[in-house]
């Protein structure tokens, strides 16, 4: 990694590990009853929506290059001060307000306070990185033209597959099945693949990062030969040749179980 690469990979980590202490936080210690919520409510769950925020900024920049190290720095208080996502933006009370300003300066803080032994130290993260609207529309049309997926619902939930899939019901499948699947879109799906989500948050990262237990996301590569879709409904649906044959290889003992729904 280079100096900036590893500047980026901190700032990730403090994002998540931070999210990690406050949703644990609030899990242990919300009221109960979210109408209304208590002040300790309002001063906690802001903090972990507000470091996904400046998180998904971040990501954006995973791999870009930089003239110096000052001018990472810079790009990343700006996303840490201006990212925003749904749970950030609208009417906020004084509590909300101050939470998530807190935390946006407490992730500056961080920035401007980075080590050289903190650089020189830091362990790598999978490569994930949020694709810009450009990038992000041209895989879209390309799942278009390939899967007839516009952006909505895929199989089953909507009828609109060109090409052979299955399906299984989450419920049908257990731990080791989805280890099964993860491994084989491990061994035989290009290095990185396309993450596609219906809040258009839409990434390429490490196929180290698949998760089959998903909900309103697609999965595939590059070469579009292959797609998993995790439904809302608790479906995970499969097309692709290659993948198809693998999973009737590997899933042998569910194959009563596939398309019942």
């Amino acid at each position: 990694m280079t100096t900036t690469d590893k500047i980026i990979t901190l700032a990730r980590r403090y994002c998540s590990e931070n999210f990690s202490f406050w949703a644990d936080k609030y899990s242990n210690e919300k009221s109960g009853n979210n109408n209304p919520y208590s002040d300790n409510d309002y001063n906690i769950f802001p903090r972990y929506n507000t470091l996904t925020a400046i998180l998904k900024g971040v990501e954006k920049i995973v791999g870009k290059s930089f003239d110096n190290i000052d001018q990472c720095k810079n790009e990343l208080k700006s996303l840490g001060q201006d990212s925003q996502t749904p749970f950030t933006k609208g009417k906020q009370n004084e509590i909300e307000k101050k939470a998530i300003q807190d935390e946006r300066q407490k992730f500056i803080h961080f920035i401007d306070s980075i080590t050289d032994q903190q650089i020189e130290t830091v362990e790598p993260l999978p490569y994930r990185r949020r694709l810009l609207e450009k990038e992000a529309n041209e895989i879209r049309e390309k799942l278009l033209e390939y899967w007839n997926f516009d952006g909505s619902y895929w199989e089953p939930l909507t009828s609109c597959s060109p090409k052979p899939f299955i399906f299984f019901t989450k419920d049908n499948l257990t731990d080791q099945d989805y280890e099964k699947i993860k491994k084989i879109i491990a061994d035989r799906a290009e290095n990185k693949i396309y993450e596609i989500t219906e809040e258009q948050y839409d990434y390429l990262t490490d196929n180290s990062e698949f998760e089959p237990d998903c909900y309103e996301t697609i999965y595939t590569d590059k070469n579009f030969d292959w797609i998993v879709y995790g439904s809302h409904e608790g479906t995970i649906a499969f097309g692709g040749a290659w993948l198809l044959t693998e999973l009737d290889r590997q899933l042998s003992d569910k194959k009563e179980l596939v398309n019942q729904w």
